[in-house]
């Protein structure tokens, strides 16, 4: 098979003609000119270089061999190291899109092996680089879990539209850029979804780096994978290479296979880890909790053993969510917090909440006497302050005395016993959040 011709990259590439130069029917980089100019221009940085990486990849040159080229378009501030990891993805897209020559297989070498080995008293301390601040790292494999109904995927819409937009996620700074996520479960829900979230938000969904699949990609098959992440660098020549890859719910994702099995759930691991150092990104896997545990990942455990990070989602009443971190490999825990659910048309966002006391440290009325104060303020628990008459219809609609004597009777014991906790104060009939309820 002969090389690409002149013909064929003014075809494709109509703007590499100022870059290269017709040497015996083939096109040969010309460092000094136009191409390296371009390439240095920040601004159009990842599209020259995904063109000049392209050509390099059709000349036949191995990967150690365009690393080397790639180099001297190192970007002012960045190292050799990071440019070498934003070339290496593009080189690996051009093999996937068949730009390479026929019988060149073995040019598409492995990355050369680094030393491995430092001495404990040359190690240099680094702190952890956060996609949200002290809250996910980059490069990370995050797992968000909790049981089916809990809210994950509201909570892992309200993490990517943060990063999407670059808005800070409640009150933590967020790393703005490309967030891909493959929906196996409620995609057709999602774009309401988004468009609520940047209406509470006040941020444009048209200006959010956010893409979806319409479908939960096969991640155990090449063929369904590598169209995945063709579709990903096309988006990424406009947008930059993804900061997080969402992967909603394992479960879809596993294609026929028993995510108990240590082997096969290891393989979609595997994966996500190549996700990870291809495209140098965070990658979220949304698994389900047991039916007996809800307080740990469904099936096998060798999925909570790969991850760096694992956030906990749990349903607290009808209205609120609890998130916290089960589990951060590098760093502290951060703090747990509460949402509420609040409507905003076409769906319902986050809106975060004082936390409230366990259930675990109150009775079971006086945790039904909290759900139903919760419930009253319809979203602004902070500040609302109630009176009876408008809290006691909540407690009575679950409570299940036989009479309306009995409900009276545990109410009344349950707000008094929530006000000795100093959980609610009582000010002029009007009831409001404690100093003791966080």
């Amino acid at each position: 098979m002969s090389l690409p011709n002149i013909e064929y990259w003014n075809n494709i590439f109509p703007p590499l003609e100022p870059f290269y130069t017709a040497q015996t029917d083939r096109y040969t980089p010309l460092d000094r000119d136009a191409a390296s100019q371009a390439a240095m221009n920040g601004q159009n940085w990842h599209l020259n270089m995904l063109k000049l990486v392209g050509s390099w990849v059709a000349k036949g040159n191995t990967d150690g061999e365009i690393r080397i080229l790639a180099e001297k378009h190192t970007l002012p501030g960045y190292t050799v190291e990071q440019t070498w990891l934003d070339v290496q993805p593009m080189i690996a897209g051009a093999h996937r899109k068949n730009f390479a020559p026929a019988n060149s297989n073995e040019a598409h070498d492995e990355p050369a092996p680094r030393k491995i080995l430092t001495l404990i008293s040359d190690v240099e301390l680094k702190d952890p680089v956060y996609l949200i601040d002290d809250v996910l790292e980059e490069k990370s494999l995050i797992g968000l879990i909790g049981p089916s109904g809990s809210g994950k995927t509201f909570v892992a819409l309200d993490i990517a539209l943060s990063l999407a937009t670059g808005k800070d996620y409640h009150g933590f700074g967020a790393s703005k850029g490309l967030v891909i996520m493959s929906a196996g479960e409620g995609h057709l829900g999602i774009p309401r979804r988004a468009e609520a979230w940047c209406k509470h938000n006040g941020s444009n969904l048209h200006a959010a780096s956010f893409a979806i699949t319409d479908r939960a990609v096969d991640l155990f098959n090449e063929a369904p994978l590598n169209a995945f992440c063709n579709e990903i660098e096309e988006i990424a020549k406009t947008r930059g290479n993804p900061k997080l890859i969402i992967i909603d719910t394992v479960a879809r994702h596993m294609a026929g296979k028993d995510e108990n099995n240590a082997k096969e759930m290891g393989e979609l691991v595997q994966t996500a880890d190549k996700l990870k150092h291809d495209y140098q990104c965070a990658v979220m896997l949304v698994h389900h909790t047991g039916h007996n545990n809800q307080d740990r990942a469904r099936g096998s455990t060798a999925f909570k053993g790969a991850l760096d990070t694992e956030i906990l989602v749990k349903a607290l009443g009808e209205n609120d969510i609890v998130v916290s971190c089960e589990k951060q490999k590098d760093g502290p825990e951060f703090d747990t917090m509460q949402f509420l659910k609040v409507s905003v048309d076409p769906s319902i966002a986050l809106q975060q909440v004082t936390i409230s006391v366990p259930k675990a440290k109150l009775t079971s009325n006086q945790a039904m006497a909290m759900d139903a104060f919760y419930e009253a303020t319809k979203g602004n628990v902070a500040a609302a302050g109630l009176t009876l008459d408008e809290w006691r219809p909540f407690f009575n609609e679950r409570h299940t005395g036989d009479n309306q004597a009995s409900k009276n009777t545990a109410f009344a014991r349950a707000r008094k016993e929530l006000v000795d906790k100093g959980l609610l104060k009582c000010s002029d009939d009007m009831y409001r959040l404690g100093d003791k309820a966080t």
